[in-house]
């Protein structure tokens, strides 16, 4: 996904929750090699809640202590351990368990094969389970195989998951690069996430489809994700890139990349520097960040109900804030000497050093690339997708890129409305419904995402 506004006006979140699932941190390779196996990270395999106080009531626990176990998944760590859903979790590794990011953090520093223990109340009685960390499960397809590989991309080993369909000869690819938040992409096609959905159908069909972890994200090296700037996230897709197109199997004539959100803005840079058949985008951005940001912070705000002349005085100090971050990249420090009265508006737009959960290296890094040129470079046809219901992207961008493509590549370029579709890829009523579900887990994936996408690629692998 894009930005949602830190502190300034409730914060949207990411497609899936950050609890889902558990895993342990890559260990770095100092001088990582290409035919250096990058291992799997372990895998915990929980969805955890606090407890409300009904559960508190029922297990006699007073506050504070425990999380729920909603979810268990099969194949996994808990799943063997016999852990069920509906335990209270007390205990992980000797740590007491007080709230969902205990586990999080006691998790992370676990490595494969290591053995441990959990401490749970189930139906009153304290129960203590011996467990063994095991690596995250490897996806299956009944009619392609999964690729666990790895490309280098500076200092770290960066995951690439690659499905390979069975049928012999060279097939057409579709890459796909995800918004910008911390959320592993390496969930099982089968499963019920949007990007699963879309992937699984296109692997199904014969195509070749390719993921890439983020830098300190799932089984790839570097981070912590939160300091990975984007000229390092862009390379790591770079690198996939290039290594895609060695692949006997790959036709190479037929690349796709589809990008959503944030990958919608690395993918037309990533097209520009080499041949890609389409690039295909949805709900992104095409106009200089500094007018994102603030296009975004009003519509959330009137979505959130704030005072329009109050937030309008705070949008006039979030310009300044963000010239001088983004723009001259000066350090907070400095901007306060010249500007004592941003204090509260530095504070409040990049707390510690961030803006959105990313660091402001990574926006000041973005704000410098020139999105148009981009889209005006190259050979690709381009499609850009923007959900009617989506209040994360603006819609003017998306038949702007198209008006590019087409400036620079007559009847290349195609802008479609996604009727009902919010911007992870749901169906919602309105832009206010879909403001108001967005930290709701779940909701029925728009189907239409994979009918426009697949539409259009074959018409484009056609000549059409």
């Amino acid at each position: 996904m894009l930005t949602a506004v830190v502190a300034i006006v409730p914060v949207t979140a990411p497609l899936r929750s950050c609890n889902v699932v558990f895993g342990s941190c890559p260990a770095h390779a100092a001088s990582p090699r290409q035919d250096d196996e990058l291992p799997r990270k372990g895998f915990f395999g929980v969805r955890l809640a606090p407890l409300s106080d009904e559960v508190r009531a029922r297990e006699h626990l007073g506050t504070g202590a425990g999380v729920l176990i909603e979810a268990v998944i099969p194949g996994t760590t808990a799943a063997d351990g016999d852990l069920r859903e509906g335990d209270v979790l007390l205990a992980v590794d000797g740590r007491t368990t007080t709230n969902v990011g205990d586990v999080m953090t006691t998790i992370a520093v676990m490595r494969v094969r290591q053995q441990f223990e959990v401490t749970l109340l189930r139906t009153g009685r304290r129960i203590v389970l011996p467990m063994t960390f095991k690596e995250r499960p490897r996806d299956r397809g009944q009619n392609f195989d999964v690729l666990y590989e790895h490309v280098v991309s500076g200092a770290a080993r960066i995951r690439t998951i690659v499905t390979r369909p069975h049928a012999p000869g060279r097939h057409p690819v579709l890459f796909l690069i995800q918004g910008q938040g911390p959320v592993t992409i390496d969930q099982p096609l089968s499963g019920p996430e949007p990007y699963s959905s879309i992937l699984n159908e296109f692997a199904k069909s014969g195509y070749v489809t390719v993921r890439v972890e983020k830098p300190g994200v799932g089984d790839s090296e570097g981070g912590p994700f939160a300091d990975v700037d984007f000229e390092t996230e862009l390379d790591a897709y770079r690198q996939a890139m290039t290594h895609v197109r060695k692949y006997t199997f790959v036709d190479v004539d037929n690349i796709f990349m589809f990008g959503h959100s944030m990958g919608g803005v690395f993918s037309p840079i990533i097209a520009s520097e080499t041949p890609i058949r389409g690039v295909a985008v949805y709900g992104t951005v095409a106009k200089t960040f500094t007018e994102y940001f603030l296009e975004n912070w009003r519509r959330q705000a009137v979505l959130a109900g704030d005072d329009p002349a109050r937030f309008d005085s705070l949008l006039r100090n979030l310009v300044v804030a963000l010239h001088y971050l983004l723009m001259e990249q000066k350090a907070p420090d400095d901007i306060l000497r010249l500007h004592p009265e941003l204090r509260s508006t530095l504070a409040k737009l990049a707390p510690a050093g961030r803006i959105d959960s990313r660091s402001v290296r990574f926006w000041s890094q973005l704000a410098t690339r020139n999105l148009p040129a981009y889209w005006a470079k190259g050979n690709a046809y381009v499609l850009a997708i923007w959900g009617t219901n989506d209040f994360i992207a603006t819609e003017a961008d998306h038949p702007f890129i198209a008006d590019i493509v087409n400036k620079a590549r007559s009847g290349k370029g195609v802008y479609v409305a996604l009727e009902g579709s919010d911007h992870g890829f749901r169906k919602t009523v309105s832009v206010g419904d879909s403001f108001a579900r967005w930290k709701t887990p779940g909701g029925e994936l728009h189907s239409k995402i994979i009918t426009t996408l697949k539409e259009w690629i074959e018409k484009v692998r056609k000549g059409q």
